[in-house]
């Protein structure tokens, strides 16, 4: 994982809060698409599941280089 989307990451899970903001959402889709090699994508916010195991995927990257 680049610094920069560490550092990025680092913030976007320092916010709590029940609602993802617009600005945390494009990254999480632009992260997800970088390190799952996939085209950019915004899931659908009527399928939390999906955004929820998107953050997971992120963790998981993340955690591997702590």
């Amino acid at each position: 994982m680049r610094i920069e989307d560490k550092e990025a990451w680092e913030g976007f899970k320092a916010v709590v809060s029940t609602k993802l903001p617009r600005e945390e959402y494009k990254l999480l889709c632009t992260l997800h698409a970088r390190y799952y090699t996939h085209k950019y994508y915004e899931p659908c916010s009527c399928r939390p599941s999906e955004i929820k195991m998107w953050i997971a995927d992120i963790d998981r990257i993340y955690n591997k280089i702590k």
